[in-house]
């Protein structure tokens, strides 16, 4: 079996279109468990609403093209269709580590390419493994790599997946 995380992000609805998308990751993953949800501010275009993101880990025997399918499956049904990149959207969902696993070309790259400098991913995240385990490319703990990102805002929210 093999450990995978995927991160959840909303900004349109985002309560709801959380909410909807973890429904449909419980009906195919039944294992699947949820980080707690954080709001933090958009990057890149900062002229839209602020985010909800959550992280989702499981384990199982499923390939990572399989799990990257799965979730642009969800996506499509939950109308992702950002007007222009890093724009509003009902739903992104991204695979973040599938184990160890390393690969550096497009479209899946593992581990994602950016996680390690989110603390809207990294938080939530350390909730679900061990903050003394190591990024598979970079080597430093999910720790050391979450301490870098402090000075982003991330507010932890009392809202149930």
């Amino acid at each position: 079996m093999t450990s995978i995380y995927i991160a959840l992000g909303s900004n349109i609805d985002p309560e709801d279109n959380l909410k909807a998308a973890a429904t449909m990751l419980r009906e195919r993953l039944p294992g699947i468990r949820f980080s707690s949800v954080y709001r933090s501010a958009p990057l890149h275009h900062e002229q839209q609403d602020d985010f909800l993101n959550a992280v989702a880990g499981f384990d199982a025997d499923l390939a990572p093209d399989d799990v990257y399918e799965f979730l642009t499956n969800v996506e499509r049904h939950l109308k992702k269709a950002p007007p222009f990149k890093f724009g509003p959207r009902t739903i992104d969902l991204d695979l973040l580590l599938h184990g160890n696993l390393i690969r550096p070309d497009p479209p899946l790259i593992l581990p994602h390419p950016r996680m390690h400098e989110r603390r809207f991913v990294l938080e939530p995240l350390i909730e679900l493994l061990d903050p003394t385990a190591t990024h598979p490319v970079i080597g430093k703990t999910w720790e050391e790599l979450l301490d870098k990102t402090l000075d982003q805002k991330a507010n932890k929210l009392i809202v149930r997946l």
